[in-house]
């Protein structure tokens, strides 16, 4: 059986695209949901895979190329564009990428669950061993007891 997502995993999804440093508190007071359902629903979203990592999105255009010395070598696009227009295609990108994902990602979404055993898809209702932080997800209880 499918996770299904609602209003609540939407939301703290939705502030993570948006900037996804944000801690739980700050996507709480985003969201007006409390910082621990929004740090249970994040968890379990990690733990299903949905989420598989947060990624920095890097600037290159910041780097000093006169303090790199040897470490790096850039190669700089040659272009008659100015940096400032280089930066706004970046950002331009990103914001059609993040519509895109905002888009994509609805309530009643049904995410495929894989068992953590024997990487089986789950069908019906998964069998789940709490320990600690994690919540593995079994396709059953034999896979579950191994």
């Amino acid at each position: 059986m499918p996770l299904h997502l609602d209003n609540i995993d939407i939301a703290i999804i939705k502030s993570l695209v948006k900037d996804g440093r944000k801690s739980f508190r700050q996507i709480s007071r985003e969201t007006k949901i409390i910082a621990p359902t929004v740090k249970a629903r994040f968890e379990r979203l990690v733990n299903v895979g949905f989420i598989k990592g947060v990624m920095p999105i890097f600037d290159f255009n910041l780097i000093d190329k006169e303090e790199q010395g040897n470490l790096v070598q850039i190669k700089s696009i040659k272009s008659n564009v100015t940096k400032q227009e280089k930066q706004n295609v970046i950002a331009d990108e990103f914001k059609r990428e993040t519509d895109k994902i905002e888009k994509r990602i609805t309530s009643g979404l049904a995410i495929k669950m894989v068992c953590d055993y024997c990487e089986g898809l789950i069908s019906g209702e998964p069998k789940v061993l709490k320990f600690a932080d994690i919540e593995p997800f079994f396709c059953g209880n034999s896979c579950k007891s191994g």
